[in-house]
Protein backbone atom coordinates (compact mmCIF):
# COMPACT_ATOMS: atom_id res chain seq x y z
CA UNK A 1 0.00 0.00 0.00
CA UNK A 2 1.43 3.35 -0.95
CA UNK A 3 2.31 6.08 1.49
CA UNK A 4 -0.57 8.34 2.48
CA UNK A 5 -3.24 5.93 1.20
CA UNK A 6 -6.60 5.49 2.87
CA UNK A 7 -8.47 2.34 3.81
CA UNK A 8 -11.93 1.66 5.15
CA UNK A 9 -12.28 -0.31 8.37
CA UNK A 10 -14.92 -2.99 8.24
CA UNK A 11 -17.46 -2.90 11.06
CA UNK A 12 -18.33 -6.28 12.54
CA UNK A 13 -20.51 -7.54 15.35
CA UNK A 14 -19.25 -10.18 17.76
CA UNK A 15 -21.24 -13.01 19.36
CA UNK A 16 -22.27 -10.69 22.23
CA UNK A 17 -23.70 -8.08 19.89
CA UNK A 18 -20.80 -5.68 20.44
CA UNK A 19 -19.40 -3.79 17.46
CA UNK A 20 -15.75 -3.70 16.50
CA UNK A 21 -13.78 -2.51 13.48
CA UNK A 22 -11.43 -4.74 11.55
CA UNK A 23 -8.46 -3.22 9.74
CA UNK A 24 -5.90 -5.14 7.69
CA UNK A 25 -2.56 -3.43 8.04
CA UNK A 26 0.18 -3.43 5.43
CA UNK A 27 3.62 -3.60 7.15
CA UNK A 28 5.26 -1.51 4.43
CA UNK A 29 2.79 1.37 4.61
CA UNK A 30 3.46 4.61 6.42
CA UNK A 31 1.19 7.47 7.34
CA UNK A 32 -1.83 5.29 6.62
CA UNK A 33 -5.25 6.82 7.20
CA UNK A 34 -8.30 4.75 7.94
CA UNK A 35 -11.92 5.74 7.45
CA UNK A 36 -14.35 4.30 9.98
CA UNK A 37 -18.03 4.44 9.12
CA UNK A 38 -19.61 4.25 12.56
CA UNK A 39 -23.07 2.77 13.05
CA UNK A 40 -25.25 5.58 14.46
CA UNK A 41 -26.69 5.59 17.96
CA UNK A 42 -29.46 8.05 17.08
CA UNK A 43 -32.77 6.48 16.19
CA UNK A 44 -35.74 7.63 14.09
CA UNK A 45 -38.33 4.83 14.20
CA UNK A 46 -40.46 4.43 11.07
CA UNK A 47 -43.92 3.30 12.16
CA UNK A 48 -46.33 1.70 9.69
CA UNK A 49 -50.12 1.90 10.19
CA UNK A 50 -52.19 -0.49 8.02
CA UNK A 51 -55.56 0.08 6.39
CA UNK A 52 -59.03 -1.18 7.27
CA UNK A 53 -59.06 -4.99 7.53
CA UNK A 54 -55.24 -4.87 7.44
CA UNK A 55 -54.68 -5.77 11.11
CA UNK A 56 -55.00 -9.28 12.53
CA UNK A 57 -57.66 -9.68 15.22
CA UNK A 58 -58.46 -12.21 17.92
CA UNK A 59 -61.24 -12.48 20.46
CA UNK A 60 -60.74 -11.88 24.16
CA UNK A 61 -60.21 -15.61 24.72
CA UNK A 62 -57.23 -15.53 22.38
CA UNK A 63 -58.89 -17.29 19.45
CA UNK A 64 -57.93 -16.02 16.01
CA UNK A 65 -60.77 -14.13 14.33
CA UNK A 66 -59.25 -12.23 11.40
CA UNK A 67 -55.83 -13.44 10.25
CA UNK A 68 -54.62 -11.84 7.02
CA UNK A 69 -51.63 -14.07 6.27
CA UNK A 70 -52.76 -14.95 2.74
CA UNK A 71 -55.70 -16.21 0.75
CA UNK A 72 -55.76 -19.57 2.51
CA UNK A 73 -55.96 -17.96 5.95
CA UNK A 74 -59.06 -16.03 4.86
CA UNK A 75 -60.91 -18.97 3.32
CA UNK A 76 -62.63 -19.66 6.66
CA UNK A 77 -64.86 -16.65 5.97
CA UNK A 78 -66.42 -18.11 2.84
CA UNK A 79 -69.86 -19.42 3.64
CA UNK A 80 -70.21 -17.55 6.91
CA UNK A 81 -73.53 -15.77 7.04
CA UNK A 82 -74.55 -12.42 8.45
CA UNK A 83 -75.27 -13.68 12.00
CA UNK A 84 -71.89 -15.38 12.34
CA UNK A 85 -70.07 -12.34 10.98
CA UNK A 86 -71.86 -9.99 13.36
CA UNK A 87 -70.93 -12.14 16.34
CA UNK A 88 -67.28 -12.64 15.43
CA UNK A 89 -66.52 -9.14 14.11
CA UNK A 90 -67.73 -7.30 17.19
CA UNK A 91 -65.57 -4.25 18.01
CA UNK A 92 -66.17 -4.73 21.75
CA UNK A 93 -65.02 -8.36 21.71
CA UNK A 94 -61.93 -8.18 19.47
CA UNK A 95 -58.33 -7.06 20.00
CA UNK A 96 -55.18 -7.01 17.88
CA UNK A 97 -53.56 -10.40 17.28
CA UNK A 98 -49.74 -10.23 17.01
CA UNK A 99 -49.34 -13.84 15.79
CA UNK A 100 -49.50 -13.16 12.06
CA UNK A 101 -47.07 -14.42 9.47
CA UNK A 102 -43.75 -12.61 9.08
CA UNK A 103 -41.99 -13.22 5.79
CA UNK A 104 -38.38 -13.23 7.05
CA UNK A 105 -36.43 -12.88 10.30
CA UNK A 106 -34.10 -10.16 9.08
CA UNK A 107 -30.36 -9.93 8.60
CA UNK A 108 -27.74 -10.58 11.26
CA UNK A 109 -27.05 -6.85 11.38
CA UNK A 110 -30.73 -5.99 11.82
CA UNK A 111 -31.15 -8.50 14.64
CA UNK A 112 -28.06 -7.13 16.37
CA UNK A 113 -29.27 -3.54 16.14
CA UNK A 114 -32.99 -3.88 16.81
CA UNK A 115 -35.54 -6.10 18.50
CA UNK A 116 -37.04 -8.89 16.41
CA UNK A 117 -39.53 -8.06 13.69
CA UNK A 118 -42.28 -9.68 15.75
CA UNK A 119 -41.35 -7.55 18.76
CA UNK A 120 -41.60 -4.53 16.46
CA UNK A 121 -45.21 -5.42 15.62
CA UNK A 122 -44.87 -6.93 12.15
CA UNK A 123 -47.06 -9.90 13.08
CA UNK A 124 -49.94 -7.53 13.86
CA UNK A 125 -50.47 -6.54 10.23
CA UNK A 126 -51.58 -8.54 7.21
CA UNK A 127 -48.78 -10.35 5.41
CA UNK A 128 -51.01 -10.62 2.34
CA UNK A 129 -50.75 -6.84 1.84
CA UNK A 130 -47.54 -5.84 3.60
CA UNK A 131 -45.46 -9.01 3.82
CA UNK A 132 -42.99 -7.99 1.10
CA UNK A 133 -43.11 -4.23 1.62
CA UNK A 134 -41.97 -4.10 5.24
CA UNK A 135 -38.79 -6.17 4.63
CA UNK A 136 -38.02 -4.10 1.52
CA UNK A 137 -38.39 -0.87 3.48
CA UNK A 138 -36.33 -2.10 6.42
CA UNK A 139 -33.51 -3.31 4.20
CA UNK A 140 -33.47 0.00 2.31
CA UNK A 141 -33.25 1.90 5.61
CA UNK A 142 -30.73 -0.45 7.21
CA UNK A 143 -28.11 -0.82 4.49
CA UNK A 144 -25.20 0.82 6.31
CA UNK A 145 -23.08 -2.28 5.90
CA UNK A 146 -23.82 -2.43 2.16
CA UNK A 147 -22.83 1.20 1.86
CA UNK A 148 -19.60 0.52 3.81
CA UNK A 149 -18.79 -2.38 1.49
CA UNK A 150 -19.43 -0.32 -1.63
CA UNK A 151 -17.18 2.46 -0.33
CA UNK A 152 -14.36 0.12 0.67
CA UNK A 153 -14.12 -1.96 -2.50
CA UNK A 154 -15.06 0.28 -4.51
CA UNK A 155 -17.40 -1.72 -6.73
CA UNK A 156 -19.42 1.07 -8.36
CA UNK A 157 -22.65 -0.14 -6.77
CA UNK A 158 -25.16 2.14 -5.09
CA UNK A 159 -27.64 1.53 -2.31
CA UNK A 160 -31.34 2.19 -2.88
CA UNK A 161 -31.01 5.49 -1.09
CA UNK A 162 -28.14 6.52 -3.33
CA UNK A 163 -30.04 5.43 -6.44
CA UNK A 164 -32.79 7.91 -5.56
CA UNK A 165 -30.31 10.76 -6.07
CA UNK A 166 -30.49 10.06 -9.80
CA UNK A 167 -34.18 9.28 -10.03
CA UNK A 168 -37.16 11.47 -10.91
CA UNK A 169 -40.59 10.13 -9.90
CA UNK A 170 -42.52 12.92 -11.66
CA UNK A 171 -44.58 13.91 -8.63
CA UNK A 172 -47.13 16.57 -9.58
CA UNK A 173 -46.25 18.48 -6.42
CA UNK A 174 -42.88 18.77 -4.75
CA UNK A 175 -40.83 16.71 -7.21
CA UNK A 176 -37.30 16.79 -5.87
CA UNK A 177 -34.52 14.26 -6.23
CA UNK A 178 -32.54 13.43 -3.13
CA UNK A 179 -29.34 15.37 -2.76
CA UNK A 180 -26.01 13.92 -1.69
CA UNK A 181 -26.28 15.85 1.58
CA UNK A 182 -29.76 14.46 2.31
CA UNK A 183 -28.64 10.89 1.73
CA UNK A 184 -25.47 11.44 3.75
CA UNK A 185 -27.50 12.78 6.67
CA UNK A 186 -29.78 9.74 6.60
CA UNK A 187 -26.79 7.44 7.14
CA UNK A 188 -26.11 9.19 10.44
CA UNK A 189 -29.31 7.71 11.89
CA UNK A 190 -30.93 4.32 12.39
CA UNK A 191 -34.43 3.74 11.02
CA UNK A 192 -35.98 0.64 12.63
CA UNK A 193 -39.31 -0.19 10.99
CA UNK A 194 -42.18 -0.88 13.37
CA UNK A 195 -45.80 -1.77 12.62
CA UNK A 196 -48.78 -0.99 14.81
CA UNK A 197 -51.92 -2.99 14.20
CA UNK A 198 -55.19 -1.62 15.53
CA UNK A 199 -58.75 -2.84 15.93
CA UNK A 200 -60.18 -1.52 12.67
CA UNK A 201 -63.72 -2.27 13.83
CA UNK A 202 -63.62 0.28 16.64
CA UNK A 203 -63.57 4.04 16.24
CA UNK A 204 -60.43 5.41 14.63
CA UNK A 205 -60.32 7.89 17.51
CA UNK A 206 -59.82 4.97 19.91
CA UNK A 207 -57.20 3.49 17.58
CA UNK A 208 -55.39 6.83 17.52
CA UNK A 209 -55.17 6.78 21.30
CA UNK A 210 -53.79 3.24 21.19
CA UNK A 211 -51.19 4.41 18.66
CA UNK A 212 -50.23 7.23 21.01
CA UNK A 213 -49.49 4.76 23.79
CA UNK A 214 -47.47 2.49 21.51
CA UNK A 215 -45.37 5.29 20.06
CA UNK A 216 -44.55 6.56 23.54
CA UNK A 217 -43.34 3.05 24.40
CA UNK A 218 -41.29 2.76 21.21
CA UNK A 219 -39.48 6.03 21.88
CA UNK A 220 -38.97 5.18 25.57
CA UNK A 221 -37.59 1.76 24.63
CA UNK A 222 -34.82 3.19 22.47
CA UNK A 223 -33.94 5.75 25.12
CA UNK A 224 -33.73 2.98 27.73
CA UNK A 225 -31.26 1.13 25.49
CA UNK A 226 -28.90 4.08 25.66
CA UNK A 227 -29.72 5.51 22.24
CA UNK A 228 -31.10 8.91 21.39
CA UNK A 229 -34.71 8.97 20.14
CA UNK A 230 -37.29 11.75 20.13
CA UNK A 231 -39.70 11.45 17.22
CA UNK A 232 -41.02 8.94 14.71
CA UNK A 233 -41.94 9.00 11.02
CA UNK A 234 -45.35 7.51 10.20
CA UNK A 235 -46.14 5.60 7.00
CA UNK A 236 -49.81 4.80 6.48
CA UNK A 237 -52.08 2.79 4.25
CA UNK A 238 -55.67 3.82 3.54
CA UNK A 239 -57.64 4.19 6.81
CA UNK A 240 -54.37 4.15 8.73
CA UNK A 241 -53.92 7.68 7.44
CA UNK A 242 -57.06 8.80 9.26
CA UNK A 243 -55.80 7.18 12.47
CA UNK A 244 -52.44 8.92 12.05
CA UNK A 245 -53.97 12.32 11.38
CA UNK A 246 -56.29 12.07 14.38
CA UNK A 247 -53.34 11.12 16.59
CA UNK A 248 -51.17 13.86 15.14
CA UNK A 249 -53.60 16.76 14.83
CA UNK A 250 -56.74 16.14 16.91
CA UNK A 251 -55.78 14.11 19.95
CA UNK A 252 -54.75 16.08 23.03
CA UNK A 253 -51.03 16.41 23.62
CA UNK A 254 -49.76 18.29 20.55
CA UNK A 255 -48.45 14.97 19.26
CA UNK A 256 -47.76 16.22 15.76
CA UNK A 257 -45.10 18.63 17.00
CA UNK A 258 -43.79 16.61 19.92
CA UNK A 259 -43.65 13.05 18.58
CA UNK A 260 -43.80 13.08 14.76
CA UNK A 261 -41.25 14.29 12.22
CA UNK A 262 -43.64 13.70 9.31
CA UNK A 263 -46.19 11.38 7.73
CA UNK A 264 -46.28 9.53 4.40
CA UNK A 265 -49.82 8.61 3.33
CA UNK A 266 -50.60 5.89 0.81
CA UNK A 267 -54.04 5.80 -0.94
CA UNK A 268 -55.72 7.58 1.98
CA UNK A 269 -59.46 8.34 1.56
CA UNK A 270 -58.93 11.96 2.49
CA UNK A 271 -62.58 12.92 1.93
CA UNK A 272 -64.03 9.43 2.41
CA UNK A 273 -65.24 7.13 -0.34
CA UNK A 274 -68.67 6.25 -1.77
CA UNK A 275 -67.38 2.66 -1.86
CA UNK A 276 -68.28 2.43 1.85
CA UNK A 277 -71.94 3.09 0.96
CA UNK A 278 -71.76 0.64 -1.94
CA UNK A 279 -70.37 -2.16 0.24
CA UNK A 280 -72.91 -1.67 2.99
CA UNK A 281 -75.74 -1.65 0.49
CA UNK A 282 -74.71 -4.40 -1.92
CA UNK A 283 -71.59 -6.13 -0.59
CA UNK A 284 -68.69 -7.16 -2.81
CA UNK A 285 -68.48 -9.63 -5.69
CA UNK A 286 -66.12 -12.51 -6.32
CA UNK A 287 -63.52 -13.82 -3.88
CA UNK A 288 -63.35 -10.47 -2.08
CA UNK A 289 -67.07 -10.61 -1.39
CA UNK A 290 -66.88 -14.20 -0.16
CA UNK A 291 -64.43 -12.97 2.48
CA UNK A 292 -65.65 -9.53 3.55
CA UNK A 293 -69.35 -9.88 2.66
CA UNK A 294 -71.13 -10.77 -0.54
CA UNK A 295 -74.33 -8.78 -0.01
CA UNK A 296 -76.00 -6.03 1.94
CA UNK A 297 -77.15 -8.39 4.69
CA UNK A 298 -73.63 -9.66 5.44
CA UNK A 299 -72.01 -6.23 5.27
CA UNK A 300 -74.66 -4.30 7.20
CA UNK A 301 -74.63 -6.75 10.11
CA UNK A 302 -70.95 -5.90 10.70
CA UNK A 303 -70.72 -2.27 9.58
CA UNK A 304 -73.78 -1.10 11.53
CA UNK A 305 -71.96 -1.91 14.78
CA UNK A 306 -68.46 -0.84 13.69
CA UNK A 307 -67.56 2.87 13.74
CA UNK A 308 -64.16 2.37 12.06
CA UNK A 309 -65.42 1.25 8.62
CA UNK A 310 -68.26 3.79 8.81
CA UNK A 311 -65.72 6.58 9.27
CA UNK A 312 -64.58 5.87 5.71
CA UNK A 313 -67.85 7.31 4.38
CA UNK A 314 -67.93 10.63 2.53
CA UNK A 315 -68.40 13.50 4.93
CA UNK A 316 -69.89 16.92 4.37
CA UNK A 317 -66.67 18.12 2.74
CA UNK A 318 -66.95 15.46 0.03
CA UNK A 319 -69.58 17.65 -1.59
CA UNK A 320 -73.16 17.43 -2.73
CA UNK A 321 -74.90 15.17 -5.21
CA UNK A 322 -72.71 12.04 -5.20
CA UNK A 323 -75.74 9.70 -4.96
CA UNK A 324 -78.40 9.79 -7.64
CA UNK A 325 -81.48 7.65 -8.25
CA UNK A 326 -83.04 7.35 -11.67
CA UNK A 327 -86.49 8.87 -11.42
CA UNK A 328 -85.56 11.21 -8.56
CA UNK A 329 -84.90 14.71 -9.80
CA UNK A 330 -82.17 15.88 -7.41
CA UNK A 331 -79.10 13.86 -6.44
CA UNK A 332 -78.11 13.59 -2.80
CA UNK A 333 -76.98 14.92 -0.47
CA UNK A 334 -78.42 18.40 -0.79
CA UNK A 335 -76.60 19.56 2.30
CA UNK A 336 -74.97 16.79 4.38
CA UNK A 337 -75.05 12.98 4.04
CA UNK A 338 -75.55 11.91 7.65
CA UNK A 339 -79.30 12.53 7.94
CA UNK A 340 -80.05 12.54 4.20
CA UNK A 341 -78.43 9.17 3.39
CA UNK A 342 -76.84 7.36 6.34
CA UNK A 343 -79.64 7.63 8.94
CA UNK A 344 -82.54 8.05 6.51
CA UNK A 345 -84.75 5.11 7.41
CA UNK A 346 -87.76 5.07 5.15
CA UNK A 347 -86.21 5.44 1.69
CA UNK A 348 -85.26 2.22 -0.12
CA UNK A 349 -81.99 3.76 -1.33
CA UNK A 350 -80.92 4.86 2.16
CA UNK A 351 -77.64 3.27 3.19
CA UNK A 352 -78.72 1.22 6.19
CA UNK A 353 -81.69 -1.13 5.99
CA UNK A 354 -82.93 -1.86 9.51
CA UNK A 355 -83.89 -5.44 8.60
CA UNK A 356 -80.19 -6.26 8.12
CA UNK A 357 -78.81 -4.77 11.35
CA UNK A 358 -79.59 -7.76 13.56
CA UNK A 359 -79.66 -11.12 11.73
CA UNK A 360 -80.92 -12.85 14.89
CA UNK A 361 -84.15 -10.87 14.65
CA UNK A 362 -85.53 -13.18 11.99
CA UNK A 363 -89.18 -12.32 12.64
CA UNK A 364 -88.40 -8.58 12.43
CA UNK A 365 -89.77 -7.93 15.91
CA UNK A 366 -90.63 -4.22 15.98
CA UNK A 367 -89.30 -3.33 19.46
CA UNK A 368 -86.02 -5.05 18.58
CA UNK A 369 -85.88 -3.26 15.23
CA UNK A 370 -86.34 0.05 17.02
CA UNK A 371 -83.62 -0.73 19.55
CA UNK A 372 -81.16 -1.81 16.86
CA UNK A 373 -81.90 1.25 14.74
CA UNK A 374 -81.42 3.60 17.68
CA UNK A 375 -78.00 2.12 18.41
CA UNK A 376 -76.97 2.55 14.78
CA UNK A 377 -78.34 6.12 14.64
CA UNK A 378 -76.40 7.04 17.78
CA UNK A 379 -73.25 5.53 16.31
CA UNK A 380 -73.48 7.78 13.26
CA UNK A 381 -74.38 10.82 15.34
CA UNK A 382 -71.89 10.43 18.19
CA UNK A 383 -68.88 8.68 16.66
CA UNK A 384 -68.95 8.76 12.88
CA UNK A 385 -69.93 12.27 11.82
CA UNK A 386 -67.87 14.08 14.51
CA UNK A 387 -64.75 12.08 13.61
CA UNK A 388 -65.09 12.69 9.86
CA UNK A 389 -65.91 16.38 10.00
CA UNK A 390 -63.42 17.29 12.73
CA UNK A 391 -60.56 15.71 10.75
CA UNK A 392 -61.23 17.63 7.55
CA UNK A 393 -58.35 19.89 6.54
CA UNK A 394 -56.03 18.79 9.34
CA UNK A 395 -52.64 17.45 8.23
CA UNK A 396 -49.24 17.19 9.82
CA UNK A 397 -47.00 20.07 8.81
CA UNK A 398 -44.65 17.66 7.01
CA UNK A 399 -47.03 15.54 4.91
CA UNK A 400 -46.26 13.46 1.81
CA UNK A 401 -48.84 11.39 -0.10
CA UNK A 402 -49.36 9.09 -3.06
CA UNK A 403 -52.69 7.98 -4.50
CA UNK A 404 -54.09 5.75 -7.25
CA UNK A 405 -55.07 7.48 -10.49
CA UNK A 406 -55.64 4.67 -13.00
CA UNK A 407 -59.23 4.76 -14.27
CA UNK A 408 -58.69 2.00 -16.82
CA UNK A 409 -57.28 -0.68 -14.56
CA UNK A 410 -58.96 0.40 -11.34
CA UNK A 411 -62.22 2.26 -12.04
CA UNK A 412 -63.64 3.77 -8.87
CA UNK A 413 -66.85 5.29 -7.55
CA UNK A 414 -66.57 9.05 -7.42
CA UNK A 415 -70.37 9.05 -7.45
CA UNK A 416 -73.08 6.39 -7.34
CA UNK A 417 -76.21 5.99 -9.43
CA UNK A 418 -79.13 3.60 -9.01
CA UNK A 419 -80.31 2.65 -12.51
CA UNK A 420 -83.83 1.48 -13.33
CA UNK A 421 -83.29 -1.84 -15.13
CA UNK A 422 -86.95 -2.92 -15.17
CA UNK A 423 -88.15 -4.76 -18.25
CA UNK A 424 -91.79 -3.65 -17.94
CA UNK A 425 -92.59 -0.11 -19.02
CA UNK A 426 -94.90 2.18 -17.06
CA UNK A 427 -95.67 5.88 -17.17
CA UNK A 428 -92.98 8.35 -16.15
CA UNK A 429 -95.21 9.64 -13.36
CA UNK A 430 -95.36 6.23 -11.69
CA UNK A 431 -91.65 5.69 -12.26
CA UNK A 432 -90.91 8.85 -10.34
CA UNK A 433 -93.29 7.91 -7.51
CA UNK A 434 -91.75 4.46 -7.11
CA UNK A 435 -88.19 5.81 -7.32
CA UNK A 436 -88.86 8.41 -4.66
CA UNK A 437 -91.39 6.78 -2.34
CA UNK A 438 -91.42 3.07 -3.12
CA UNK A 439 -90.62 0.38 -0.55
CA UNK A 440 -88.32 -2.62 -0.88
CA UNK A 441 -90.19 -5.69 -2.02
CA UNK A 442 -90.18 -8.90 0.01
CA UNK A 443 -88.79 -11.61 -0.04
CA UNK A 444 -85.66 -9.53 0.34
CA UNK A 445 -83.13 -12.34 0.06
CA UNK A 446 -83.65 -12.34 -3.71
CA UNK A 447 -82.68 -8.71 -4.11
CA UNK A 448 -80.06 -7.66 -1.57
CA UNK A 449 -76.85 -8.03 -3.56
CA UNK A 450 -76.48 -5.62 -6.45
CA UNK A 451 -80.20 -5.02 -7.00
CA UNK A 452 -83.28 -3.79 -5.17
CA UNK A 453 -86.87 -4.54 -6.20
CA UNK A 454 -88.99 -1.55 -5.22
CA UNK A 455 -92.77 -1.31 -5.27
CA UNK A 456 -95.83 0.59 -4.19
CA UNK A 457 -99.60 0.16 -4.25
CA UNK A 458 -101.50 2.54 -6.52
CA UNK A 459 -105.18 3.35 -6.63
CA UNK A 460 -105.70 2.48 -10.29
CA UNK A 461 -102.86 0.13 -11.20
CA UNK A 462 -102.61 -1.94 -8.06
CA UNK A 463 -99.06 -2.99 -7.11
CA UNK A 464 -96.28 -1.72 -9.33
CA UNK A 465 -92.61 -2.65 -9.12
CA UNK A 466 -89.33 -1.40 -10.51
CA UNK A 467 -85.92 -3.05 -10.35
CA UNK A 468 -82.82 -0.97 -9.57
CA UNK A 469 -79.12 -1.71 -9.82
CA UNK A 470 -76.05 0.33 -8.97
CA UNK A 471 -74.13 1.47 -12.01
CA UNK A 472 -70.55 0.33 -12.55
CA UNK A 473 -67.65 2.54 -11.39
CA UNK A 474 -66.29 4.90 -14.03
CA UNK A 475 -63.96 7.32 -12.26
CA UNK A 476 -60.18 7.31 -11.99
CA UNK A 477 -58.77 5.98 -8.74
CA UNK A 478 -57.43 2.81 -7.16
CA UNK A 479 -60.61 0.71 -7.32
CA UNK A 480 -61.75 1.93 -3.89
CA UNK A 481 -60.87 5.60 -3.49
CA UNK A 482 -61.51 7.96 -6.42
CA UNK A 483 -58.94 10.60 -7.31
CA UNK A 484 -61.38 13.32 -6.25
CA UNK A 485 -61.36 11.97 -2.67
CA UNK A 486 -57.69 11.05 -2.51
CA UNK A 487 -55.95 14.24 -3.68
CA UNK A 488 -54.88 16.46 -0.80
CA UNK A 489 -54.97 20.25 -0.95
CA UNK A 490 -53.11 21.69 2.01
CA UNK A 491 -50.21 24.06 2.65
CA UNK A 492 -48.79 21.26 4.81
CA UNK A 493 -48.44 18.94 1.80
CA UNK A 494 -44.82 18.78 0.70
CA UNK A 495 -45.14 16.31 -2.19
CA UNK A 496 -47.86 14.29 -3.91
CA UNK A 497 -47.73 11.57 -6.56
CA UNK A 498 -50.43 9.83 -8.57
CA UNK A 499 -49.60 6.25 -9.58
CA UNK A 500 -51.25 3.18 -11.07
CA UNK A 501 -51.90 1.09 -7.97
CA UNK A 502 -54.67 -1.09 -6.65
CA UNK A 503 -55.98 0.06 -3.27
CA UNK A 504 -55.34 -3.10 -1.28
CA UNK A 505 -51.99 -3.75 -2.97
CA UNK A 506 -50.79 -0.15 -2.99
CA UNK A 507 -47.43 -1.04 -1.45
CA UNK A 508 -46.89 -3.97 -3.79
CA UNK A 509 -45.10 -3.94 -7.12
CA UNK A 510 -47.71 -5.35 -9.50
CA UNK A 511 -47.74 -2.31 -11.80
CA UNK A 512 -45.01 -0.04 -10.58
CA UNK A 513 -42.28 0.36 -8.00
CA UNK A 514 -42.92 4.10 -7.84
CA UNK A 515 -45.14 3.96 -4.74
CA UNK A 516 -42.32 2.28 -2.83
CA UNK A 517 -39.70 4.63 -4.23
CA UNK A 518 -41.86 7.62 -3.32
CA UNK A 519 -42.33 6.30 0.22
CA UNK A 520 -38.60 5.77 0.72
CA UNK A 521 -37.73 9.16 -0.72
CA UNK A 522 -40.39 10.85 1.42
CA UNK A 523 -39.01 9.22 4.58
CA UNK A 524 -35.53 10.53 3.79
CA UNK A 525 -36.89 14.01 3.01
CA UNK A 526 -38.82 14.03 6.28
CA UNK A 527 -35.70 12.88 8.15
CA UNK A 528 -34.01 16.18 7.32
CA UNK A 529 -36.24 17.78 9.97
CA UNK A 530 -34.15 15.97 12.59
CA UNK A 531 -31.81 18.95 12.41
CA UNK A 532 -34.43 20.88 14.40
CA UNK A 533 -34.43 18.34 17.24
CA UNK A 534 -32.13 17.25 20.02
CA UNK A 535 -30.81 14.52 17.71
CA UNK A 536 -29.06 17.02 15.46
CA UNK A 537 -25.27 16.76 15.25
CA UNK A 538 -23.12 19.69 16.27
CA UNK A 539 -21.98 21.71 13.30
Amino acid sequence: MSEGSKSVATEKIDSNGSRYYELLMDKKSTDQKTIIYKIPDRVIPVVFLPGVMGSNLKNRDGESIWMVNGKMSMIVWTGRGAAKRKKLLDPTQTVVDPRGKIEAKGSEEELALFASRRARGWGEVGAISYGTFLPWLQEALNDHRTMFKNKSTPNGKKTLREQLMLMSLHAELGESQLSHAEVALSYKYLFPVHAIGYNWLQSNADSADAVRIRIDKIIAGYKASGRKCEKVILVTHSMGGLVARHYSEILDGNNGDKKILGIVHGVMPNLGSPMAYKRMKTGESGITGAVIGANGAEMTAVMAQSPGPLQLLPGTAYGKGWLSIEGVEKPLPNSEPYTEIYTRRSAWWAMCEDRFINPDNKILDKPQLEKDWLNYDLLITNKVSPFIDSLHGHFHKNTYAFYGNDGKKYPSYGSLRWLDISSKNISDAYKEKISGKGAIFSPTYLHNKTTRLVGMTTGDKGKLYRKFKLSSPEDAGDGTVPVSAAVIESPNLMSQLGVSVDHEGAYGTENTQDARWFTLRSILKIAQAVNDTGLAYDK
